[in-house]
């Protein structure tokens, strides 16, 4: 859940910046307080996702630190889902 919501997240970071940079150029804030609410929700999912998956790790639990790395990691290298041959 934490690694989709993070990458959503990814999303609404890029859709906030062209939202700026729409801004900048004199238009409506539509589209950055579209980006901003897409963040902040993907923000909710994902640290409420890492608090459970942690909740649920046995002792000794990893550190917030290494797991905010692990999370980081599995976003941006997506695991293939094909069955092993």
């Amino acid at each position: 859940m934490a690694v989709w919501a993070l990458r959503a997240g990814y999303a609404g970071l890029a859709v906030g910046i062209v939202g700026v940079m729409v801004l900048a150029t004199g238009s409506t804030p539509w589209l950055l307080a579209v980006g901003v609410v897409i963040w902040l929700a993907a923000a909710a999912v994902s640290l409420t996702g890492v608090v459970r998956a942690r909740q649920e790790l046995p002792e000794p639990r990893p550190g917030w630190w290494s797991m905010r790395f692990m999370l980081i990691h599995d976003t941006v290298h997506a695991r293939s889902t094909a069955a092993p041959s």
